[in-house]
């Protein structure tokens, strides 16, 4: 199979990389992690120049990550690595290739930013920055004391219904899925002053 034309190759690897997308969205994994693995895939195969997938070697992939982390962060070649591990996983779990070159490569480390932090004074500011006579003050006033009572992300505040008032919960649905909350007393007296 070595004789086929490039444009051939071409096809046929990006016919693997639309039946991974498949696979992907049938598992449910999210939109954006699934266009992100799939971008991953096509890229590496655009950078070894259309290969056969069983041709694909780890010095390919090392080769890729070291292409890809002249351009972008460590964090973003770490994202990419964890695309492409998923990736031949599906090719090994398809029978296209015996073992997955990727599980060779170590995964790029990078520091992560510990969040700001803060004081107790500027939380009470903040509140304090929401008047409870209006509407709008006291919705906000809720979201300010949900967000520090629980370390819920923006987005799950956002997907965020009434609570159960009786089990002290709320389901949220954010970046790492449907989850239950547990709402503190701060959270359940703002959240109910609101409702």
């Amino acid at each position: 199979r070595t004789w086929m034309r490039k444009s051939d190759r071409a096809v046929g690897y990006v016919g693997y990389v639309s039946s991974f997308e498949l696979a992907l969205k049938i598992e449910g994994l999210r939109p954006h992690t699934v266009s992100c693995y799939v971008r991953e895939a096509k890229r590496l195969g655009e950078h070894c120049g259309w290969p056969l997938v069983q041709e694909l070697r780890a010095s390919d992939v090392r080769s890729y990550m070291d292409a890809l982390g002249r351009t972008v962060v460590p964090k973003t070649v770490t994202e990419a690595q964890l695309g492409l591990r998923r990736f031949f996983k599906f090719l090994v779990s398809e029978g296209e290739i015996k073992s997955d070159p990727s599980q060779e490569i170590r995964l790029v480390r990078y520091r992560v930013d510990p969040q700001p932090t803060y004081t107790p004074i500027e939380v009470s500011l903040l509140l304090d920055a929401c008047p409870s006579s209006t509407s709008i003050g006291s919705r906000d006033s809720a979201l300010v004391t949900v967000l520090f009572d629980t370390g819920v992300r923006v987005g799950e505040l956002v997907s965020m219904g009434l609570p159960d008032w009786d089990a002290r919960t709320v389901v949220v649905d954010g970046k790492t899925g449907i989850r239950t909350i547990p709402l503190g007393d701060a959270a359940l007296l703002a959240t109910h002053r609101y409702v």
